[in-house]
């Protein structure tokens, strides 16, 4: 199990990192390119499940950091999951409302 956790640092980085790249891709893609409404669909289906795997994955990791950057980390990632969670509740409290 030691060697699990070896690299929880290195594994945590790049899981912020790959949130990061996720959420510009997931606010910019579509405005700068014009989508149907199923390749959106698909492209949202896609990513919104990545982007939950690599953040929950970046948090348990950055319980195993070892030092000062675990608070930053376990900060980080907290935030980005209730950013998810956040825009989730959106979704679905707005669901009905479109005309």
């Amino acid at each position: 199990m030691k060697n699990f956790f070896k690299h929880a640092l290195k594994v945590s980085i790049v899981s912020l990192v790959i949130a990061i790249v996720l959420y510009v891709l997931i606010i910019c893609f579509p405005l700068f390119i014009n989508l149907k409404s199923s390749t959106f669909a698909i492209f949202i289906n896609v990513t919104v499940p990545t982007l939950i795997l690599v953040t929950v994955l970046g948090f348990i990791y950055s319980f195993f950091i070892k030092g000062k950057q675990k608070f930053v980390f376990l900060s980080l990632h907290f935030i980005s999951l209730c950013i998810i969670s956040f825009g989730i509740y959106i979704v679905i409290g707005l669901r009905d409302f479109a005309p």
